[in-house]
């Protein structure tokens, strides 16, 4: 039980750092249109917080992990 539980939490981890890296490059591709003067501020606010939001999650996991003597990826 504490295996599959531990493998949930690194496929989760996994998921988590996937999406962070996706984010960075929309909010690179956001800010790059805020240069040229675009309306994307908007867009980049949500992209910014829900970032964010993923690092607290990462965080989290990562926490979790260390306390249950699991190795991180």
């Amino acid at each position: 039980m504490e295996r599959l539980k531990s493998t949930l939490l690194h496929r989760r981890l996994q998921v988590v750092k996937k999406r962070k890296e996706l984010l960075a490059l929309e909010e690179a591709k956001l800010v790059r249109l805020a240069r040229q003067k675009k309306e994307s501020a908007i867009q980049l606010a949500k992209v910014k917080k829900e970032k964010f939001a993923l690092m607290a999650e990462e965080a989290k996991l990562l926490r979790v992990l260390k306390q249950n003597g699991y190795t991180t990826v």
